[in-house]
């Protein structure tokens, strides 16, 4: 138990630290664009240095805040189809977000954790190809799909891709190196 324990913490700190780190990447924050139409103070969490500031009345009415906020939506136009995720400014809470990010990681860490105990026979070359599998077949079912029915930006979508990759390859490694090791 203090293996799975020590495994499931190592895990989660490592993945909630790369992908902290992963933000600052070119496919991460910076590809994104920020666009804001606000009639009263700024809300300073969605400031960013390549913010595109339009008139309220411009881009978003009360109306659309009506519609939008709390769901999923698609949006027609003449040109384009979008797809909308719209949430009320108040949800996006610093202090929330990294407590749930943090609760996501440890639910990840678990199940590679279970994985690891269940590889143990393994030599560790199979067990992180294994686990890489797994990750590889996450990515084309979650990034893949939303490439496109969400037609995410590809950047973005292979950007989160490869540093699932990376950051589940090198927290399982070193869980499986020094932690839940190979039992003969």
């Amino acid at each position: 138990m203090k293996k799975f324990i020590l495994s499931t913490l190592a895990i989660t700190i490592i993945l909630f630290l790369f992908g902290g780190l992963a933000q600052m990447f070119p496919w991460g924050i910076p590809s994104t664009q920020v666009i804001t139409a606000q009639s009263g103070e700024q809300t300073e969490a969605f400031q960013a240095p390549q913010e595109i500031k339009m008139d309220p009345g411009s881009l978003t009415t009360e109306k659309f805040d009506e519609v939008m906020v709390g769901k999923i939506s698609t949006l027609t136009t003449d040109k384009s189809f979008s797809w909308i995720i719209s949430a009320p400014i108040a949800r996006y809470d610093a202090g929330t977000y990294f407590v749930l990010e943090l609760l996501t990681q440890f639910m990840v860490a678990v199940f590679l954790t279970v994985l690891l105990f269940l590889s143990r026979q393994m030599p560790l070359s199979k067990r992180v190809l294994i686990m890489l599998i797994a990750a590889i077949a996450v990515v084309s079912s979650i990034i893949g799909q939303q490439l496109n029915w969400w037609a995410m930006p590809a950047i973005y979508g292979l950007g989160v891709g490869i540093n699932l990759m990376i950051s589940w390859t090198i927290a399982y490694y070193i869980s499986a190196k020094w932690i839940i090791r190979r039992e003969h």
